[in-house]
């Protein structure tokens, strides 16, 4: 069972794909939930647990060098999911819809039109919009691992809280768009050239709510420990892990017109563990919230994970993900946001046909941008512009740019899809 605050809704949701679903999707409800002050979330008794649950005592995490999950083969992934109802949908492109504030645009290309919805104001207007912020703080315990001195290991965002808060996507840092927020400076430069002088899009002040604990099970994750610096890293089942959101976000007291945004410390995702499909980092999706004076409410929502220094290799580091799904979800908001099919600049190669900004140079070795804050340098990803994904050449973004703030990333629009 999962205890937590008070809860405005209990909602049908999966952010599962079928390729990693565990469980049934919830039935949906209405009635608010008291609990405590924090959430312990145990898997259900009759889930079975894998092979590797079985174990004679405690174990130690796996020692491994500096960049051992990209030696290993690790890709750095992200994921994006739209789990509204066809109704919601149709809100969406009616402009019916009480969510995070948004406007709405489209463009042309070989004879189709592209509709997108965007977080914010319209760039035309001038006016500052500013997004009420949650952070939800989840911490995991490892049943079966234990350190040198026999104490259960915990992977737990809360202490670093303060360093994620002074980071570039909450605080102003300097860059060729202005001194802002991040995300803001990203979406100023792609919309330069047609947006009013005063144009901003801000994430409030966070509100931190309460921790939530999760117990995983032995043989649901496996543990790793870099050698250089005793840094502990998990690759966790990615079905397990998704399970316990769906059930978390039940009973969670979210601001509709807000972000969420669940964070992890060190937590990478992958199929059963297996270190050959790691590592997914972050997702964002959006579902239905149920209806208010004519107006379907759709719930946003981001999860993504701090990266420990060295765990992942060259800038991919701090909040890289983070950033990662935050311009993303600044740029497609309800997941549904189609745009040409594009291929992936840089190898793995691969296709997809959605807006999402940071998915293009998200493999380069230069994907994380250094920017510092009180003598911390955090690695915000550089983001694709939205005139990539339009092939639009020349391109109207700030200095002709199709990526942001390095913008020798990408040269040239996105390539049509071409099969191997």
């Amino acid at each position: 069972m999962v205890k937590l605050g008070q809860s405005l809704l209990l909602l049908t949701l999966s952010l599962v794909w079928a390729a990693i679903a565990m469980g049934q999707e919830l039935a949906a409800n209405s009635e608010p939930v008291d609990g405590p002050a924090s959430v312990r979330t145990e898997i259900a008794r009759n889930t079975a647990l894998p092979p590797a649950a079985a174990s004679s005592g405690p174990r130690s995490p796996i020692d491994v060098e500096d960049d051992f999950l990209r030696l290993a083969g690790a890709q750095a992934h992200f994921e994006s999911t739209n789990k509204a109802s066809e109704k919601a949908n149709l809100a969406v492109a009616q402009n019916r819809v009480l969510s995070v504030p948004h406007f709405n645009s489209s463009f042309a290309f070989q004879s189709r039109t592209f509709p997108y919805t965007v977080v914010g104001g319209n760039p035309k207007n001038g006016q500052t919009t500013t997004i009420p912020t949650q952070v939800i703080p989840i911490a995991l315990f490892f049943e079966g691992y234990a350190d040198e001195n026999g104490n259960p290991i915990v992977l737990d965002i809360t202490p670093i809280l303060s360093t994620v808060m002074n980071s570039p996507s909450f605080r102003p840092a300097q860059y060729p768009t202005g001194y802002t927020q991040f995300g803001d400076a990203v979406q100023r430069a792609q919309f330069f050239h047609a947006m009013s002088p005063e144009w901003h899009t801000m994430l409030g002040t966070p509100a931190v709510l309460r921790t939530v604990n999760i117990e995983v099970p032995s043989g649901f994750a496996t543990l790793y420990r870099m050698r250089s610096s005793g840094t502990i890293f998990a690759v966790v089942d990615e079905g397990f892990f998704i399970s316990q959101l769906n059930t978390i976000l039940q009973f969670e007291d979210m601001e509709i017109t807000g972000l969420p945004l669940a964070l992890t410390r060190n937590v990478f995702l992958a199929p059963k563990s297996e270190m050959r499909q790691c590592c997914l980092m972050g997702f964002h999706t959006s579902f239905d919230a149920g209806e208010r004076s004519g107006l379907q409410m759709i719930q946003t929502f981001v999860w993504a994970s701090w990266i420990g220094s060295g765990i992942f290799g060259g800038t991919v580091s701090d909040v890289t993900a983070i950033s990662h799904e935050i311009s993303e979800w600044f740029n497609d908001p309800f997941n549904t946001n189609i745009v040409p099919d594009w291929q992936f600049p840089t190898p793995p190669a691969g296709c997809q046909n959605n807006l999402e900004t940071g998915d293009p140079v998200s493999a380069s070795p230069h994907a994380g941008y250094p920017v510092t804050i009180e003598n911390f340098t955090y690695h915000p990803q550089n983001e694709t512009l939205l005139q990539w994904f339009q092939r639009k050449t020349p391109s109207d973004a700030i200095d002709r740019a199709y990526s942001f703030p390095d913008e020798t990333l990408l040269t040239s629009p996105a390539q049509p899809c071409t099969p191997n």
